[in-house]
Formats: structure tokens, sequence, C-alpha cells
């Protein structure tokens, strides 16, 4: 059975974590009934991190606002896979960027290579304002 889960959160860094403590818990939730305690921490883990800069960059590159956007954050438990969905309404963005030059150390740049490294597949598609980042992992 498909089992969805979705939260609006304002885009406001100091929400991150509330953000990534939901993707954590909802993934253990989701893992913890198939397998066993350490499988399903780091499974947690995955998507707490993911979350952790998908929402980041979401706030990060919202732009000047007369008030935070809202960033919506969408869980599909499939039987063999959950993803979660970052949304928001900020300018459209490739994923397609090329993976920052690690020896000069840059600040910036890693969340994409992050979230890739941790998820099995990730999508990104714009429909009508909304930019929709969708991270998988199989179960």
């Amino acid at each position: 059975m498909n089992r969805t889960i979705s939260v609006a959160l304002p885009g406001e860094r100091m929400f991150t974590r509330l953000a990534t403590q939901i993707a954590a818990s909802v993934a253990a939730l989701v893992k913890g009934e198939r397998e066993n305690c350490t499988a399903a921490d780091e499974f947690a883990h995955a998507f707490e991190l993911a979350v952790s800069e998908a929402f980041t960059n979401s706030v990060t590159h919202a732009g000047q606002r007369s008030a935070p956007p809202s960033v919506t954050v969408i869980f599909l438990a499939e039987p063999k896979q959950l993803t979660v969905s970052i949304c928001d309404t900020n300018a459209p963005f490739s994923i397609d960027t090329k993976a920052p030059d690690i020896e000069s150390y840059p600040e910036n740049g890693y969340g994409l290579l992050i979230i890739r490294k941790v998820m099995d597949k990730v999508t990104y598609r714009r429909e009508s304002d909304m930019n929709i980042i969708s991270m998988s992992k199989m179960l």
C-alpha cells in the first residue's frame, strides 16, 4: 500500500532542522517496518542528509521576497522505495550541474553531490511555477 505524508514549512533556515527531523522519522518508520534497527538508522540518516541539503538549497536560492516562501516536503512510501520531494516556487534550476572541484576547497556547491551519493535516484521537474526535486531510495 502506498502512503503519502506532506508537510508545508516556511522557507527559512530555522526550519531546516525540523524538515530533517521529519525526514529521519518518516524514513525510520518506513524502513523499521521491514528491517533491523541498524539498517533503519542508516536509511533514515540518508534521508535526513538529503532533505537537509535540498531544503537548505531551496531556502538559500529563494531570493529577496517580502515574506519567506513555503517549502513543501512530500514523502511517498511505496512497496519497494521511499521518495521525498522538495517543492518550492523559486526560479527554475538544473540538477545537471558539474560537481565542485574538491581540490580547490570551495565553500558551496556540495549539496547535489551529497544528495546523489546517499540516494538511489534524483530527479528534477518544473510544474507550473513549482520546482520539484525528488529523491528516492530503495527499501
